[in-house]
């Protein structure tokens, strides 16, 4: 029987680039089998179903620090000033007003060279059963301010509210009432505020 010898390099050379050839065509084959499973997985792939419920929100976070203080509002105009002093004269009692005759209900004295706004307000009622008118008038001294009037029927009630206002430079500011029958004043309440500046037009 003839002794077998060592293969030469050329063979194990051969034998080697046959079996990498082999394996790599096996390989190819194995990779386009698994390209042609996707590809065909893919087109039997369904429609996507609805979105699921919304999750529970979660819990608010703690407050964060408190920002700077902001930048301070401008100045006010110099010299602009409000009301600065209210006066009240109250003569809540009846007066008599006789007919005919200038009677001062009220009178409310006043710092001159100001400027005040005045009302004036009276409750009025016939005394003598006859029909008739008084004219009241708000006086800054002699110097009127405003009047106003009203009608007495022949029954003997206070049913008349006489209300008047002006504007003052100070002095004896007073109510003064003149009936042509008898009559009387009640409730009377003489104010004034202070202003600032009087713009008359």
């Amino acid at each position: 029987m003839p002794k077998l010898g060592r293969p030469s390099p050329a063979l194990v050379i051969a034998f080697l680039a046959l079996f990498v050839a082999a394996s790599g065509g096996a390989w190819a084959a194995s990779g386009n089998l698994g390209s042609a499973h996707v590809a065909a997985h893919g087109k039997s792939k369904g429609k996507r179903g609805p979105r699921g419920p919304r999750g529970f929100r979660g819990r608010q976070g703690s407050r964060g620090p408190q920002g700077p203080a902001g930048a301070g509002g401008p100045a006010g105009t110099p010299g602009a000033v409000g009301p600065s002093d209210g006066f009240v004269k109250s003569q809540l009692p009846s007066v008599t007003l006789p007919a005919a005759t200038d009677t001062t209900v009220a009178q409310l004295v006043l710092a001159p060279n100001s400027s005040y706004i005045v009302t004036a307000v009276t409750e009025l009622g016939n005394t003598s059963g006859t029909a008739g008118f008084v004219n009241c008038t708000l006086l800054e001294n002699s110097t009127p301010l405003g009047a106003g009037s009203a009608e007495f029927s022949t029954e003997n009630v206070f049913g008349h509210m006489v209300t008047l206002t002006g504007a003052s430079t100070g002095g004896a500011v007073k109510l003064s009432c003149n009936p042509d029958v008898a009559a009387a004043a009640r409730n009377t309440v003489i104010t004034a505020v202070k202003v600032e500046t009087l713009n008359r037009q």
